[in-house]
Order: C-alpha cells, then structure tokens, then sequence
C-alpha cells in the first residue's frame, strides 16, 4: 500500500550518516574518517554543493573489519622477510667462513675421512703377519705380562703414526691457473689443453 505523496523503492532503506556522526558511532575522531576516506573508506555519497557526504555504517564496518585482518596477516610477511633475511645472512657468514678456510665442504670432509679410515685399515690388517713371531717370542719368553706391553706399544705407535698423518692430510684448494710473463710486463693465464 503506497502513502499519498510518497513513492515506495523495491531497495531496502540504508542507514546513511554523515562523518559527524559515523565518527561518533565508531567513537573516533571525524579527521580519523577523513583519513581512513583517503585510504580507501567506502563513501555511500559524495557531498556536493556544502551538503555533508554520508556513509553507509554497516558497509564502512566490514571494511574495517577486513582492513584489519589484513593488518593482521601482515606479521606473517615480516616474520617470512625475517626468516629469508636470516637465512642469506647465514649463508654469507658460511661464503666468508669458507674463503677463511674455516669450513670446508662435505666432499672434502669425505676425502680426508676416507683417508683416515684406509689408513687404520691397512694400519690394522698390518698386523697379523708383521707381530706374530715377535708376540709368541715374547709370550715364550716374557709370558702374557710381555705380549700386553708389546701390544700396548704397537697401539700406542699406530695410534702416534695416524695422529701425525691426520695432521697431514689438509682440504685441497683451487688452484689458480699457471701465468706466462709477456712482454710489456703484464701476465697472461696460460690456456689449459
């Protein structure tokens, strides 16, 4: 039924307020509405000719609402950023460490292992045919108080020789290539064939 004068719209009626007093429902500020205007605020209408611009309070609400929780998912970005930020700062200390021959890489790690580990081997296989006649002289003469102290000096002797031989074996480093002297003074890398 339509009152006299009035004409009914099909749309529901929106609750429109001013800036006034959408700051006051909020319980902020009217230049706080300003600036949220600017950084994309959702206006119902735009005033024009000195009348005020009016808001949709439900629709401004929701867009609060998902400014926040993108404010909130932020943290997750910085907390990804740090992490990255960390992880190439580690991998530059591990670059320096390297060049400073302070860490060495896996295969070099490997390569002296597997010396050392062939070096006990032989070391330890060794033994049999190098001790036995010396071991039953000694039992025969001294008993099993001798072929303790001869096998407690035959370990302690393969125990100084591997110290001596870890010490010896280093990581490889790059070699540069060799350099001719040209005249005019200035060297040239020599082509490898």
């Amino acid at each position: 039924m339509a009152i006299a004068g009035k004409k009914q719209s099909s749309q529901p009626t929106r609750d429109l307020v001013t800036r006034r007093e959408l700051a006051r429902r909020l319980k902020r500020d009217a230049r706080t509405i300003s600036k949220w205007q600017d950084e994309g605020l959702p206006v119902a209408t735009r005033g024009r000719g000195g009348r005020p611009s009016l808001y949709d309070e439900a629709t401004v609400r929701a867009w609060l609402l998902a400014r926040d929780e993108a404010v909130q998912q932020a943290p997750d970005l910085m907390v990804s950023r740090a992490r990255k930020e960390l992880a190439q700062a580690v991998e530059a200390e591990q670059r320096v460490a390297i060049r400073a021959h302070q860490l060495i890489a896996i295969e070099e790690v490997d390569r002296i292992w597997s010396a050392q580990v062939a070096a006990i081997r032989a070391r330890l296989l060794a033994w049999p045919t190098a001790l036995a006649d010396r071991l039953h002289r000694v039992a025969t003469l001294e008993g099993a108080a001798g072929v303790e102290r001869v096998l407690q000096e035959i370990v302690y002797e393969a125990l100084r020789e591997l110290a001596t031989t870890a010490a010896a074996v280093k990581p490889r480093r790059k070699r540069k290539p060799p350099t001719k002297r040209v005249r005019g003074g200035a060297a040239k890398p020599r082509k490898r064939a």
